[in-house]
């Protein structure tokens, strides 16, 4: 798959400890141990790739709610798709939808959508392929859905 091209991306991530945070505007937060989607879209320049060097890299200033709180996570997935359409709502919304999942910050990276949270805290590690399957059942247009590992060393150069 081209990660120079725009797209819809979920990063998912371990969270060892609970992490206290001011995340921007957003305020005071705090992430608890297990694991965290964040789900977004790279339609800028550089496409995914750009977008994602950004949020798996430190931040020497941050942009995004996630940039005052990855310092304390640690990546494990990335779920892509190249479709042109941007589905980061529905994506929030199957995510928000699978089995043991919550939504305990509301607004995080959803100021300027009717999102309830782009950030959602799941109680095991989410399975990749039941989340393809919903994806292609309630959005039958779907474009092709990839999965990366980020525990095997640099995902991207």
């Amino acid at each position: 798959m081209d990660l120079n091209r725009h797209g819809t991306y979920a990063l998912v991530f371990s969270c060892p400890a609970s992490v206290n945070a001011i995340a921007g505007k957003l305020g005071p937060i705090c992430l608890s141990s297990g694991y965290w989607i964040y789900v977004g879209s790279a339609f800028g320049p550089g496409g995914l790739r750009s977008r994602l060097s950004h949020h798996l890299k430190p931040s020497r200033r941050p942009h995004w709610h996630l940039d005052y709180v990855k310092h304390a996570l640690r990546p494990v997935e990335a779920w892509t798709t190249t479709d042109p359409v941007k589905r980061e709502h529905d994506w929030s919304r199957l995510v928000s939808a699978l089995k043991g999942a919550s939504c305990p910050i509301a607004g995080f990276g959803a100021t300027d959508c009717s999102c309830r949270s782009h950030l959602i805290q799941m109680t095991r590690l989410p399975g990749f392929s039941g989340f393809k399957k919903q994806a292609r059942r309630v959005i039958p247009a779907h474009g092709p859905l990839f999965r990366y590992d980020l525990t095997q060393g640099p995902f991207i150069a």
